[in-house]
């Protein structure tokens, strides 16, 4: 038998803190006026440039918590398993992602340098399709087996920037990124090859219930990777501002431990495993304007464009995951597993698009306590249908968000936000499972790729709170 392959650990990937469900959403820590040209604690996220004209000390600490929800109902095989011929069931995957920014700026120079340290999460991701099989063990049923039935992406970063003014117009600044990554999977695939196999040709070697077959893979990685942005702020006397800044791109590099395990029929065993994932993560331009309309009203604009044609347009943008045994090799017979050999390196082929998140904003200061905002967003795709499933997810959305904030008094101020993101449902029909072009990374031959047709929908949900300290 050919060797087996874990195809599709990349994760639906959310970025930039507003957790559309999306490669790519638009960000909105620190408030709906919160981009490229706004001065507060998380400056050093959106550009370090407007750190320069801050005085004083100020510290912000944002929290908040994505509902994201998706449901995924194949057509693949008109929709029916060939290995039970019934309906494939829907996958439903349902996250709760609670994410923060903490962040602190302090004016070294008074007019003229500004520094500040902050930490965030820029990018989570990962999909739990466990809900629709509470109760039962593995192996998992559904659509979504042999993509991913547990994933879970964590960036964790922190930042030091520093913004300097050059003229009272003029305001540069540059920062380095320091990033922890964490992947952790629950993943099956079929060492057999019934999926996709119809019932009435399947032996008499297959079980009366064929996902007793399924090999699981599960484990944690972990690593880090380096990065670094700059900016410029340009500012007239009238308070109109223009910012824009580049962040980099990077790699997601990890490496852990975990086990694989596979069915009676092939030996019945668990062999520990090393496992390592690297996935390009692309780079960000950022462009965002704003001006005060009255003695109340501020208004603005600006769009994210993310770069992962550059960083993943062709083979080289594919994740790569390694699987061996504890002792760097391929897992197979000498580790009591019969007739089979996992392969030691696989991909989950991605090939992006650039993507553009644009968004309009939004300020009424009411009152000296009390300051009143919105924001409207809209973010392209970033995920080519044939590359679509449900491990490697996107979707064009477009979504809102309010929020108020309360000066309590002294230094101390609070805030409230709600964000909606509503998701663009994706019919596929062409995905690479159907794609015939000899490329061995997309084929539906044994290792299955991740790409699958299907109906695709979802939304996000978004609370969020701030406690601001300005001295």
């Amino acid at each position: 038998m050919r060797g087996l392959g874990w195809i599709g650990l990349g994760a639906l990937m959310l970025s930039g803190h507003a957790f559309a469900g999306s490669i790519s959403a638009p960000g909105v820590i620190g408030g709906p006026e919160s981009g490229a040209a706004t001065s507060n604690a998380a400056s050093m996220y959106y550009n370090p440039a407007t750190l320069a004209p801050m005085q004083g000390v100020h510290s912000m600490l944002d929290m908040q918590v994505a509902a994201v929800r998706i449901d995924f109902d194949a057509t693949r095989n008109d929709g029916i398993d060939p290995n039970t011929g019934e309906c494939y069931e829907t996958a439903t995957a349902r996250v709760v992602a609670p994410v923060s920014h903490l962040g602190i700026t302090t004016n070294v120079i008074p007019d003229r340098l500004t520094v500040g340290l902050g930490f965030s999460t820029p990018f989570l991701g990962g999909g739990d399709y466990t809900s629709t099989e509470k109760g039962e063990v593995p192996p998992y049923k559904g659509s979504q087996r042999y993509h991913a039935i547990n994933t879970k992406v964590i960036t964790a970063q922190v930042t030091t920037a520093v913004g300097v003014t050059l003229k009272d117009w003029l305001h540069l600044g540059a920062g380095f990124l320091y990033t922890y990554d964490l992947i952790s999977v629950l993943k099956a695939s079929d060492p057999l090859g019934t999926e996709g196999v119809p019932s009435d040709q399947l032996t008499d070697a297959v079980p009366a219930n064929p996902y007793t077959t399924d090999v699981l893979l599960e484990g944690t990685a972990t690593g880090h990777h380096l990065g670094w942005n700059f900016g410029f702020l340009l500012e007239n006397e009238k308070g109109a501002r223009l910012g824009g800044s580049y962040t980099s791109g990077g790699l997601f590099s990890t490496e852990g431990e975990g086990s694989v395990r596979v069915p009676e029929f092939i030996g019945g065993v668990t062999v520990p495993a090393l496992l390592s994932v690297e996935m390009p993560l692309p780079a960000v331009v950022r462009l965002y304007g704003d001006a005060p309309v009255s003695k109340k009203w501020n208004v603005g604009a600006g769009v994210d464009y993310y770069l992962w044609n550059q960083c993943c347009g062709d083979p080289d943008g594919d994740i790569i995951i390694g699987i061996t045994n504890q002792a760097g090799n391929a897992i197979g017979p000498d580790d009591g597993v019969t007739t089979i050999t996992i392969d030691d390196v696989q991909y989950s082929p991605r090939r992006l698009w650039n993507s553009l998140g644009m968004s309009g904003l939004a300020g009424y200061q009411h009152s000296d306590k009390v300051w009143l905002g919105g924001r409207l967003g809209y973010n392209q795709n970033a995920v080519p249908d044939y590359a679509v499933g449900p491990s490697n997810l996107d979707f064009t959305s477009f979504g809102f968000m309010l929020g108020a904030r309360y000066h309590l008094m002294g230094p101390a101020t609070v805030g409230l936000s709600y964000s909606k993101f509503f998701l663009q449902t994706r019919n596929i029909v062409d995905s690479a499972w159907n794609l015939g072009d000899g490329n061995e990374r997309f084929t539906t031959e044994l290792p299955y790729t991740s790409s699958t047709n299907g109906v695709y929908s979802g939304a996000v949900d978004i609370v969020g709170v701030r406690v601001q300290m300005d001295w």
